[in-house]
């Protein structure tokens, strides 16, 4: 194995904490972010409908760019990168608000780690018999993977990025061909009725 190629726990590199508990209102200055504002794979998905004014205790969890955002709870622990052109946010305690050491790891190379479904298959490992899977801030902590020189972790985050854009590109022709199909078979339905 390369000698620049190690195994790290994730608190060698991060500080863990857990996302805050309180009741949003539908305005506010501070988005309050909940599970449904993301998709299966942990990408931004609706429009924001939770809000927090700011207040002392709750600015202390304003989030920070490149914070991991990981869904603690559930079936799916899916996690996402906070970034600040977003506005100002802070995780509902749903999450597990991780901020990696960004000289050492790329957040986006860790969240491609968090997102693999070897991961997601360990994530749903500890959570087993309980009613609501959920990771312990420990368990979390001691979670070990391999952390390659930072400039290896750029080629895997470049190479997921071109993964994205093409998997969106495939569903934007497969959503075309099926427009262009729905209205062949309209059309040959109509031509049959008249």
């Amino acid at each position: 194995m390369n000698q620049n190629i190690m195994t790290v726990r994730l608190e060698e590199i991060s500080d863990l904490r857990f996302g805050y508990y309180t009741k949003p209102k539908e305005k506010g200055e501070i988005a309050y972010l909940q599970a449904k504002n993301f998709d299966e794979v942990g990408n931004s998905k609706q429009d924001l409908d939770n809000f927090l004014d700011p207040d002392p205790k709750n600015r202390l969890h304003l989030l920070n760019e490149g914070d991991i955002l990981l869904i603690g709870k559930g079936n799916k622990n899916s996690a996402w990168v906070y970034k600040n052109e977003f506005g100002p946010a802070i995780a509902s305690s749903i999450f597990f608000v991780i901020r990696p050491n960004q000289k050492k790891v790329l957040p986006e190379y860790l969240t491609i780690i968090f997102n693999t479904i070897q991961t997601q298959t360990y994530f749903q490992a500890l959570g087993a018999g309980s009613s609501i899977p959920s990771i312990r801030k420990s368990e979390l902590e001691a979670f070990t993977f391999i952390l390659p020189p930072l400039a290896l972790q750029e080629k895997i985050v470049g190479i997921k990025r071109l993964q994205n854009k093409e998997l969106q590109l495939c569903k934007i022709i497969i959503a075309e061909k099926e427009k262009r199909n729905s209205a062949v078979i309209n059309k040959l339905i109509n031509e049959e009725i008249k």
